[in-house]
């Protein structure tokens, strides 16, 4: 799988702008604030169906527009295929092969990828969130039943939160059925592939830190304990009578407290807490391992290698764990790479100006 051209209209700083893509390397140069992470940033809406950047999709159009359009040309199971996507505050749809959707998020799937950024560093010692954003964003990327799932759990726990803080009991035993299904297919999912990442992770951390540290990472189940994950049915029987037993306490707070949306992942190294005990120089080895991890574990399952995204080198990584890097790039087939240099990063790199691209 390979992207090919994208085409931007009223996307960030761009009016309008036509890239022609390699392959292989695309290194994308310019000084800061010139649109090289905007042109990542589109790619990797085309990917997610939402910014790394901003929660705020309409932060995305440009000032003094009413909306964007994007349209990029790709190469999947060796067929040439399109993919559109426009957003206005009012409108929004995504046009696949001619195939029409409503919602930016029917895009997860279509163009598989990986990012690595300079706010990445978050992933070991920001909030629980973030972690759990990155195992949502990787698994919809490969299981549609799982975003199924995740958006079934939030709607019922939504419901059973708004009739917690009504002290209603009426009707909670239907949505709490509803959170029990959908909770164990989702906890039991993110733990599948942790310990998949565990297994690539440690290897790319092995190489990236030449084999002197050990990175594991581990799937905490909130409310799960220390029951077997395997068993979905036994998963579903056990946060049900949680729901029901911590009804009355969760009345008095007007929240749930247990589920997956409390769960986390444990990064250490060497067996220590990488929040508290690694430096920032591994932390960013940590991120870095942990992303080309997920990048493996797309390409084994989609068998086709995915798109790498790596926002600012220069500012993601100290030099010689982004000389470890670069290093990597042939492996990883099409990559995006943005940086301030203008130096040649490596051979047969394909070298974008967002100078000559960016018309205001």
């Amino acid at each position: 799988m390979y992207l090919k051209t994208l085409y931007l209209h009223n996307f960030r700083l761009y009016e309008e702008a036509y890239f022609h893509f390699s392959p292989g390397i695309n290194v994308i140069k310019g000084p800061n604030a010139q649109g090289k992470t905007s042109l990542i940033e589109a790619i990797y809406l085309l990917i997610t169906g939402r910014s790394f950047r901003t929660s705020q999709t309409k932060d995305l159009i440009k000032n003094g527009a009413t909306h964007f359009y994007l349209e990029a040309t790709f190469v999947k199971h060796e067929i040439e295929q399109k993919l559109r996507l426009y957003y206005s505050p009012t409108e929004r749809s995504v046009n696949y092969n001619s195939t029409a959707s409503p919602s930016l998020s029917s895009v997860l799937g279509i163009l598989q990828g990986v990012i690595i950024h300079p706010d990445d560093s978050a992933i070991v010692k920001g909030a629980p969130m973030i972690r759990r954003h990155l195992l949502d964003i990787q698994l919809a990327q490969t299981d549609p039943l799982y975003i199924h799932h995740l958006t079934r759990y939030d709607r019922a726990m939504r419901q059973r939160n708004h009739l917690l803080r009504a002290k209603s009991s009426a009707a909670i035993d239907s949505w709490e059925y509803e959170m029990g299904n959908a909770a164990a297919f989702i906890v039991q999912q993110r733990a599948l592939t942790i310990e998949a990442l565990n297994i690539q992770g440690q290897e790319h951390y092995r190489t990236i830190c030449n084999g002197t540290e050990t990175l594991q990472l581990s799937y905490k189940a909130n409310g799960a304990g220390d029951h077997s994950l395997e068993n979905l049915n036994i998963l579903r029987d056990l946060y049900r009578n949680q729901y029901r037993r911590h009804r009355s306490r969760e009345m008095d707070l007007g929240s749930t407290l247990t589920g997956p949306h409390k769960d986390d992942i444990l990064i250490t190294l060497n067996e220590n807490d990488a929040r508290t005990f690694a430096s920032e120089g591994q932390q960013r080895s940590c991120v870095t391992a942990l992303r080309l991890a997920e990048w493996s574990r797309l390409k084994d399952l989609s068998h086709e290698p995915p798109l790498m995204l790596i926002d600012d080198l220069g500012m993601s990584l100290d030099s010689s764990r982004k000389k470890q890097l670069i290093g990597h790039f042939k492996n990883l087939k099409q990559v995006f790479v943005s940086t301030t240099e203008e130096s040649i990063l490596v051979e047969n790199e394909h070298s974008i100006s967002v100078k000559d691209h960016l018309l205001l």
